[in-house]
């Protein structure tokens, strides 16, 4: 696995940081971990969810809220 080396990081920041992790039973190496990896997965499904609307764009979309409507008064 690689390594990552972030330099400057504010006390206040690493400070919150570490009480997050203690909170949930980690090490703030843990924690950063997670933080990191979930970032990348968020970044991935906005990217996903960008190619959806640009796939579907410039077509007529029926309103949700119509036909729920129409099945409920069924």
């Amino acid at each position: 696995m690689a390594e990552l080396v972030i330099k400057d990081v504010d006390d206040a920041t690493l400070e919150k940081l570490a009480k997050q992790a203690e909170a949930f039973g980690r090490s703030l190496q843990e924690e950063l971990k997670i933080i990191l990896s979930r970032a990348a997965q968020f970044a991935e499904v906005r990217r996903s969810a960008a190619e959806m609307r640009a796939k579907l764009g410039g077509r007529h979309h029926t309103d949700s809220v119509e036909l729920l409507r129409e099945d409920r008064s069924r």
